[in-house]
C-alpha cells in the first residue's frame, strides 16, 4: 500500500469525492445513461490509479538504486559509529598552508579547515558504508519524495532546523543557496556540479521542490550535496558573496566559529544545544567539544611539531616520514600509536599534470616522451621505500571500475563509434588495441628514454647548442609549479632524467594562497596533482575532463582537455540508466584519457598512515570510504582516562604499555 504527501493524499482524496459526488449525482439525475456512467467511472478510477502511481513515497534516504538500495531503516545508527561516544574534550589537529577566509563556496581565497564539514550543512548525509556505492540519509532533511521518473524531487525540511544564530531554517534558504549559482563570485567547481539543476521552488516555509533538466540517475543525490547558506546573513542587499563574508561563518551545523586569526589558527566551538544533535545520522558524531587546528607553512615543522605534543593526529603523506620517522622514545612507550587504516577506495589519479595550453604540451607524443621518461620503479626502491603501486589509469584500485586487458563488447563499440565520429586525434589507435598503462610500462629507463628521443625526434623537436630541444624557435622548456618543497626530492630525478631527452624543467615552490590563485587561472605548465573517483561517478567528470570546464576559471581541467569523443562520453555517465552502462561509459572514457597521456601518472596506496596521540577511542568499525582524518573529526572522541593516563606518564617518564 502506498503512503502519500499531504500532497498526495489531498490529490486522492478530492478524486475519491467526486467519485462519491458523480454516485448521488446519477442516483438522482436519470437523463445520464447507464453506459456513460460506466465510462464516466471507468475514467476517474484510472485517474485515481495514475494520481496514486504519480505521487512519490517520501523516504528517509536515497539511493542511486532506489529505495531497495538504503542499507539504514529510520532510526538504524551507521555501523561504524558508537552512539555511546562520550562528548568532551579537544581535539587539535594541522593544517598546511595559510587560509584566508571563512566562506566556503566563494571564488577566491583558501577557506579555513573544517568549515564546509563542521559549520555548514547540505539537505543530505552521504552514508560512508563500504556497503552503499552512493546513498544519503536525511540531514536538514526529515523525509524525500523522488519521482518515478528522477526528474522533480520534494524535500521535507526538518522544522526544528536553525542556524547558529538561532533563525529557523527554511525553504528560503534553500532557493537561495541554489540561486547563489548565478552569483559571478560563487566557485565554479559548484556551478558546474548543480548545473543540472533546473528550478527550485518553495512550496511552503518547510517544503521546497527540484525539478531537474536531465535525467541524471545520480542528480536527486548531488543536490543532497549543495551547501545551504542563511539567506538573512548572505543574502543581505549590497552585500558581496565573495568578499563580504570572508571573516564570518553562520551555519546550521555542530560547531561555530569560537577564534581564529588568519593564516595561523582556527578553533570550533561544539553548540550544546544544536537542533540535530539527537538524530539518527548524528548518534555518536560530533564529539569534541572544541576542534583546533594549527596552520603551518613548513612540513618538517608540522612532523616536529606533532612530534613536540602540539597537536593531537597527523595523517602522513610521506613515505619517507612514514618509513624513517615517529620511531622514537615516544612511540616505544607508547605515547602515541601509529596505525595503517586499509582503505577499498577507488585509487583515481595522481601525476604530473602537463597543461596543454602550453603549446609545448599540445602534441602527444611529446606528452608519451615525457610521460615514459619519469622512472617510478627506481623512485619506489629509493624514495618511497617500496609502499606504493605505479597508477596505470584513472579508476585504479577497484576491479569493477578498471578497465582491464584489451577492449571488448559494449566498450570496444563505444570507443569504434566515438574515433569514426571525431578522429583518431581525439580516439587514439591504442585506446582499442592496448590495455590502460602508463608509457614505456615495464621496460627498463634507458629503453624508454630511446623511445622518448625517437618520438620527440619525429615531432619536429631538435636538440639545440646548449642540449636543449628546439622547435620553430622555441625551447622545450618548462616550469613544474609545486605547493610544497616536499615533492622536490622527487621532482629532481625526473628532472634529471628530462635532461637526458633535450628537455628543461625549472621547478618552483610557491605559498599557498599564491599557488591557489595561479591554478585558478590555470597559469602553470605543469603541476602535481590528484583526481580522486568514488564508486559513483558522475557530474564531477565534467569539472575534471570537460571543454567547458577547460575554459572555465577556477575548474579542475588543469589539463586543458577539449576532446568531444570525452565530452560525449561524461554525458552518457551522467544520464546512465544502470549500472553497467555506467561502467562501460567510465572504462572507454579512462582508456582515452589514459592514452591521450595527459598527466605523467604517480602511484597510489591502499591505506591511510596515521600517528595519532594516545588519548582517543574510536568505533569498532572504521569507514574505510572516508579518510582518516575526516572519521577522528567525526566519531572518534575524547577518552578522559587515556588522557590522563598519558599526561601522568609523561611527566614521570614511564611507558603506557
Amino acid at each position: 500500500m502506498r503512503r502519500f504527501t499531504k500532497y498526495g493524499s489531498f490529490l486522492v482524496f478530492n478524486l475519491n469525492r467526486m467519485l462519491k459526488y458523480q454516485l448521488v449525482k446519477y442516483t438522482n439525475n436519470k437523463s445520464m445513461t447507464r453506459a456513460n456512467y460506466i465510462i464516466f467511472l471507468v475514467s476517474m478510477t484510472y485517474m485515481l490509479f495514475v494520481a496514486s502511481i504519480a505521487i512519490a513515497v517520501p523516504n528517509h534516504g536515497l539511493s542511486l538504486y532506489g529505495p531497495k538500495g538504503l542499507k539504514y531503516l529510520p532510526g538504524q545508527a551507521y555501523k561504524y559509529s558508537d552512539p555511546e561516544a562520550e562528548k568532551g574534550g579537544q581535539l587539535v589537529l594541522s593544517d598546511f598552508g595559510a587560509f584566508t577566509k571563512l566562506n566556503p563556496a566563494s571564488l577566491k581565497g583558501v577557506p579555513a579547515p573544517g568549515i564546509g564539514a563542521l559549520i555548514f550543512q547540505t539537505p543530505m548525509d552521504s552514508s560512508a558504508d563500504d556497503a552503499e556505492p552512493f546513498s544519503q540519509y536525511g540531514n536538514l532533511v526529515e523525509k524525500v519524495e523522488l519521482a518515478e521518473d528522477r526528474l522533480s524531487m520534494i524535500y521535507h525540511i526538518y522544522q526544528h532546523a536553525r542556524f547558529s544564530d538561532g533563525h529557523p531554517v527554511t525553504a528560503d534558504d534553500f532557493v537561495f543557496s541554489f540561486n547563489l549559482i548565478k552569483e559571478p563570485e560563487y566557485h565554479p567547481i559548484y556551478k558546474q556540479y548543480f548545473k543540472d539543476i533546473k528550478t527550485v521552488e518553495k512550496i511552503d516555509d518547510h517544503t521546497v521542490k527540484y525539478t531537474f533538466a536531465i535525467f541524471n540517475q545520480e542528480l536527486p543525490l548531488i543536490t543532497g550535496q549543495m551547501t545551504i547558506f542563511p539567506k538573512h546573513i548572505y543574502g543581505v542587499k549590497g552585500k558581496s558573496f565573495g568578499s563580504d563574508f570572508d571573516s564570518i561563518a553562520v551555519g546550521s551545523g555542530p560547531y561555530t566559529v569560537k577564534d581564529f586569526e588568519f593564516g595561523k589558527h582556527i578553533t570550533l566551538q561544539r553548540k550544546t544545544d544544536w537542533w540535530g544533535k539527537n538524530l539518527t545520522v548524528n548518534k555518536g558524531r560530533y564529539n569534541f567539544d572544541q576542534v583546533t587546528w594549527k596552520i603551518y607553512l613548513d612540513p618538517v615543522a608540522m612532523r616536529e611539531g606533532f612530534k613536540g605534543g602540539d597537536f593531537d593526529a597527523l595523517m602522513v603523506n610521506s613515505s619517507r616520514d612514514w618509513a624513517l620517522d615517529f620511531k622514537g622514545d615516544y612511540v616505544k612507550k607508547g605515547y602515541y600509536g601509529k596505525k595503517k587504516f586499509p582503505h577499498t577506495r577507488v585509487a583515481g589519479m595522481q601525476g604530473f599534470a602537463m597543461n596543454q595550453r602550453n603549446k609545448i604540451f599540445s602534441s602527444r607524443k611529446v606528452r608519451a616522451a615525457i610521460a615514459m621518461t619519469f622512472d617510478f620503479e627506481w623512485s619506489n626502491k629509493n624514495l618511497f621505500y617500496g609502499q606504493y603501486t605505479r597508477n596505470e589509469c584513472y579508476f585504479d584500485n577497484n576491479p569493477e571500475m578498471k578497465a582491464s586487458g584489451i577492449p571488448f563488447g559494449n566498450v570496444k563499440t563505444l570507443l569504434t563509434k566515438l574515433r569514426k565520429k571525431h578522429g583518431a586525434s581525439f580516439v587514439p589507435k591504442t585506446a582499442l588495441t592496448k590495455p590502460v598503462g602508463t608509457p614505456g610500462q615495464g621496460l627498463s629507463l634507458s629503453k624508454n628514454i630511446s623511445m622518448a628521443n625517437a618520438l620527440l625526434d619525429s615531432a619536429g623537436w631538435v636538440i639545440g647548442k646548449d642540449g636543449i630541444r628546439v622547435k620553430n624557435g622555441k625551447h622545450m622548456t618548462f616550469e613544474l609549479l609545486l605547493a610544497s618543497p616536499d615533492f622536490m626530492r622527487i621532482a629532481e630525478p625526473y628532472k634529471n632524467n628530462l635532461k637526458k631527452i633535450g628537455v628543461e624543467m625549472k621547478i618552483k615552490v610557491a605559498q599557498i594562497a599564491e599557488y591557489e590563485e595561479i591554478l585558478r587561472n590555470f597559469k602553470f605548465d605543469m603541476i602535481v596533482t590528484g583526481y580522486g573517483q568514488s564508486r559513483s561517478p558522475g557530474n564531477e567528470q565534467r569539472y575534471m575532463w570537460s571543454s567547458e570546464a577547460a575554459k572555465t576559471p577556477g575548474s579542475r581541467n588543469y589539463m586543458g582537455i577539449e576532446n568531444p569523443a570525452i565530452d560525449e562520453l561524461i554525458g552518457i555517465i551522467v544520464k546512465a540508466n544502470s549500472r553497467k552502462e555506467l561502467i562501460d561509459a567510465i572504462q572507454a572514457m579512462d582508456r582515452i584519457l589514459t592514452h591521450q597521456f595527459y598527466i605523467v601518472p604517480h602511484w597510489y596506496i591502499a591505506y591511510d598512515r596515521l600517528v595519532y596521540w594516545q588519548k582517543f577511542s574510536r568505533p569498532a568499525i572504521n569507514s574505510s570510504q572516508s579518510a582518516i582524518i575526516n572519521n577522528i573529526l567525526e566519531w572518534w572522541w575524547w577518552d578522559k582516562d587515556k588522557a590522563t593516563k598519558l599526561k601522568e606518564a609523561w611527566a614521570s617518564g614511564i611507558s603506557l604499555q
